[in-house]
């Protein structure tokens, strides 16, 4: 069903309400909609709703040959689809706003270089990783630009590339499942802000029926170190220098505090995968307790095989990670890095080998370990 566009009574009584200073859903000026972030089951997964505005942004990555101009960075690519289910003022293929979209991400992200894209080299000049970004506007309520930019934020700071070896000329890319992968070296996190005029009112975070009437806008993408990354005026308005410089400050503050919400969310998906499990191989992560306690184990000092049981005093089991906890107190340590360990009972001292050499004969032990 096509949806029915504001009639001119509307769109006069809209106009006069914003030149008053009045927002139809009771905001201020200079405030945004509620901010949202998600996260799916897949690193690099970031849904992120402003307001009624509802974004997917998804990374993937793939080996292939670098440019001959940067035969040692990676490539980084956006692509910004505009579903007709979010609304109907859309058709699904390619329009001048969708492009609009997306080379603002690209002066943003990639020109600003946000992503350390010399990281994403595996072999000079012959194989390199190249990163895309794939946004999808499910909802549309509005501000299609802040929200992009914010769910491809996320998305690549929540990605984590596969880790690869090169050994001679045979390169081993390792999957989720072989080695846990490796985030990305995100240098600055740019936020673009959006901002209206009608009149000489200020519209922060303009929502589809603001878009109707007011009579342009701007678009100022600033860092966390108070940079402007990126400005774009859309519209046809005329802006004054004294104007421009203050929705640049604008930008900066909100850019603060939308970057300490992504910075939480982040922090907040990375505890709940760790407690899950979920940030581990699915070789690893799907082990129960009893069956990690039953990979570890200590030798006394006429090497024999004790196990552990459940019960015992031991704080953590993790093997994504190679992550070593002691049972008791350390007594000493030897020269060839041996951790002797007692209990407070006089029972035979029992020794694990922390060295790096034993963490890896301790791997060979235990084939998909």
């Amino acid at each position: 069903m096509r949806e029915v566009p504001l009639s001119l009574n509307s769109k006069e009584f809209l106009s006069a309400v914003l030149k008053e200073g009045l927002r139809p859903d009771a905001r201020e000026s200079y405030d945004y909609r509620d901010i949202k972030i998600s996260f799916g089951p897949q690193w690099g997964h970031a849904e992120v709703m402003l307001g009624k505005t509802r974004v997917l942004a998804r990374v993937s990555s793939t080996v292939a040959q670098p440019m001959p101009s940067r035969p040692q960075e990676g490539a980084l690519f956006f692509n910004v689809h505009l579903s007709p289910l979010a609304s109907t003022k859309f058709t699904g293929a390619r329009s001048d706003f969708s492009t609009v979209v997306t080379r603002l991400l690209e002066r943003t992200i990639k020109e600003t270089r946000v992503i350390d894209t010399e990281s994403l080299c595996i072999v000079a000049g012959e194989k390199v990783l190249n990163l895309r970004v794939d946004i999808t506007l499910l909802d549309f309520a509005g501000n299609v630009i802040d929200a992009s930019c914010i769910a491809a934020m996320t998305a690549l700071s929540h990605f984590r590339r596969p880790d690869f070896i090169v050994n001679g000329d045979e390169i081993t890319v390792f999957s989720d499942k072989d080695r846990d992968p490796i985030p990305l070296s995100v240098l600055h996190l740019p936020i673009t802000c959006t901002i209206g005029f009608s009149g000489e009112k200020i519209l922060v975070d303009p929502d589809d029926e603001e878009e109707c009437v007011m009579d342009g806008y701007v678009s100022i993408a600033t860092n966390t170190h108070h940079e402007i990354c990126y400005i774009y005026l859309g519209g046809g308005v005329t802006l004054t220098p004294a104007l421009v410089s203050k929705c640049c400050e604008i930008s900066s503050l909100k850019t603060q505090e939308i970057s300490a919400q992504i910075t939480t969310s982040l922090d907040e998906d990375l505890a709940t995968r760790r407690r899950t499990g979920a940030d581990k191989p699915a070789a690893i992560s799907s082990l129960t307790l009893q069956e990690k306690l039953d990979k570890l184990y200590v030798e006394d000092r006429t090497k024999n095989r004790k196990d552990i049981a459940a019960e015992d005093e031991i704080e953590s089991a993790t093997f994504g990670s190679i992550t070593i906890r002691y049972i008791d107190e350390v007594d000493t340590v030897d020269e060839n890095g041996i951790a002797v360990i007692s209990d407070q009972q006089e029972t035979p001292a029992r020794q694990r080998n922390i060295s790096s050499n034993a963490v890896q004969q301790e791997e060979e032990s235990f084939p998909g370990f």
